[in-house]
This record gives C-alpha cells, structure tokens and sequence, in this order.
C-alpha cells in the first residue's frame, strides 16, 4: 500500500514539474479565434476563443489581468474583451462587424481586409463599466422579422451593447499582436443562411512592428524607427540636421527587464560637434512596453551645424530608466556617424527625410 502511495505522489510531482515546465518555457504567447461571415448581410463575426503562455509576471509585478483588443481593417471597428484572470485564458467572446463590400459575388471579395488581435496585461485592478441596454424600437423590430433574424439576433444586436463598453485601465502593457488576413480559401466551413466560417485558428502573437523592413529583426536591447533629415542653408553656416524618434519596439523578453530595472523610460537624444553637445532632446517618460509610438514633437532634435564642420557631427541617442529615487540607468545606445551608410544617405539627398529600424547596442 505505502509503494502505491509512493508511485501516486511521484506521479504528480512529474507531471506538476512538467507542467511548469511547459508555462515556464520559452514559447510564444498564442491566441486563438474563429472568424465567420455571413455573405447576405456583409457581417463579419469574430469570436476569441482564448489565449495561451502568456507573461505570467512583469519584473516585480504580477498583471491583474488580460485583455484582447479585435480591430477589423479598413472598417477601423474595435472591441475590446472583458478582462481575464488567468494566463492560459478562455475567453469565448464574438464581436460583429459591418463590411462595406461592392460585390459579394466576386471569388475575391474579402481581399484587402484584416483583422487585428492586441493583448495587453493590466498591472492594475480595473472596474468594468456596465454596458447600456440594446437599441428598442423599429431596428430591433426590423431584426425580428428578418430572414436572418437568427445571425442578426445572436451577433449584430451584441454590437450596440459592445460598442459602448469600455475597460478604464490605466497601466497596461502592450503583449503583441496577431494580424490575420481575410482569404476566401480559408473559409472551409460552411452552414446554413448562406455563412461561411474558418476552423479554430491559433497564431503566436508577435511583437508590433512598423511595416518598415529597412532593418533585420529588433536586437537584444530593442530598437526604435528614426527619421534623418539634413537641410543645406545659403551660406552653410545654418544648416539644420533633424532627428525624430517615431516608435520603440523590444522583445518580451527585454520588455522584463527593464520591468526589473524599474521606473519609466526615455530616450534622450544628443547632437555633437568635434565632441560638443550643440542640442539636446529628452523625450516623455513611457512605461516599459513591446511598442511604443512616440509623437512626433516629443522626440524631435534640431541642430544647426556649419557645413564645413559637417564631418565632425554625431547623433547619440540612448534608452534610459529612471526609477522612483531619481536612479538612471543606461539600457541602450545608438550612435549615427559620418562613417554609417544612413548618415552618407542624408547627406548626399538634402532636404530628403530617410526613415530606417535602427538597434540598440
């Protein structure tokens, strides 16, 4: 009897270590939905089915909850899931949405539209505002009677209730994100009133990038998408090199790190000459995140230079963290030279912004 004890518990500590072993491990976080359209009335229905590995903590913290965030493009309609506790969630949540097609009959008539999942974690406890009631009166009649009354009862009426329900969350963090495509060839399923539906699809979420492929894959310290503009003056004593910092992007990976460095984060950007700071630019402070885009005027250096000194110019732009007790620390730096083909490109089409993924070093 006491072997057959022995032989259980040893049963559940193999599979408790394997299943930390699995939460634990490297893997991506995954989301998974299920996509159905229902070509007489143009509605497409979209339904998060759950997600799987995601970050279970943040340096020192630990996030309150999950949630999803459904844009379907160009219609440009958002949802947004009710938070979820766990880090393997179930979520099980569908959102309508309206297309604009011109003809439905052709094979490719959902070409060009996508639809956009966003996770983000919550490191506070939010408080859900309630939902106003659905429409009454000659829509919700209109629905009754109709032929598809079934679709529209179950999907586009939850549209009014959803469309006003809004999560007040403040301090989140950006997971990533999974963009879908809207192929004909992945509808394989088939049902009555003329609908059509995708199997259970699960993609691993990815960080949120640019759409710039100007550069490989961010670095192990993150990266940040800057624009170079060089402008000649008359006499070449006042000619100007504007330097703007557009997005932020890291890895998960890194994005903990810098949760365990603490505080906010900035870029700070300096423009040298023969080794003399001549401008200085500090950006907004922004909270460890896998994306980030920076306005335009926050993260924006001008500095006049004399052409004849030109060869002397360098922009050094570094990633700092400062914590509660006023601490900084460096996480990255990237240094733009006379030596660097970006530099050469500036120079050589003045007046000309170029737009580049540059890594952190």
């Amino acid at each position: 009897m006491e072997q057959k004890i022995n032989n259980f518990l040893t049963f559940l500590n193999v599979n408790k270590n394997s299943e930390s072993a699995v939460t634990s491990g490297g893997s991506d976080p995954q989301i998974g939905f299920k996509i159905s359209f229902n070509q007489n009335l143009a509605i497409l229905n979209v339904k998060v089915i759950g997600a799987k590995q995601l970050p279970a903590d943040y340096g020192s913290s630990k996030p309150k909850g999950y949630v999803v965030k459904v844009t379907v493009f160009p219609t440009k309609e958002k949802f947004e899931t009710k938070p979820a506790k766990d880090n393997w969630p179930t979520i099980n949540e569908e959102f309508p949405f309206t297309l604009n097609i011109p003809d439905k009959k052709t094979i490719d008539f959902l070409k060009g539209i996508f639809v956009s999942f966003t996770i983000y974690a919550t490191l506070d406890e939010t408080e859900e505002e309630k939902p106003t009631k659905a429409e009454k009166g000659p829509i919700r009649r209109f629905f009754s009677f109709d032929e598809n009354s079934d679709f529209l009862r179950n999907n586009v009426r939850r549209s009014f209730t959803r469309r006003s329900f809004r999560n007040s969350m403040k301090n989140r963090r950006t997971i990533g994100a999974v963009t879908y495509n809207l192929e004909r060839k992945n509808f394989t399923q088939f049902s009555k009133d003329n609908v059509i539906s995708t199997p259970d699809v699960w993609r691993s979420v990815k960080e949120i990038t640019s759409g710039i492929q100007t550069q490989p894959r961010e670095g192990k310290k993150g990266c940040i998408e800057l624009t170079l503009q060089y402008s000649v003056s008359e006499d070449g004593r006042n000619d100007v090199v504007e330097v703007t910092v557009t997005k932020f992007r890291c890895s998960l990976q890194t994005m903990q790190e810098h949760e365990r460095v603490g505080g906010q984060l900035y870029i700070k950007i300096n423009a040298f000459e023969s080794n003399d700071i001549i401008q200085k630019k500090k950006s907004d402070k922004f909270d460890p995140t896998i994306s980030l885009k920076l306005e335009a005027n926050t993260a924006t250096l001008r500095a006049t230079v004399n052409n004849y000194m030109l060869n002397q110019v360098k922009i050094v732009i570094r990633l700092m963290a400062k914590n509660l007790l006023g601490k900084k620390t460096l996480l990255g730096v990237i240094e733009i030279n006379k030596n660097l083909p970006f530099w050469k490109e500036i120079v050589a089409n003045p007046g000309t912004p170029v737009t580049k993924m540059v890594n952190f070093e």
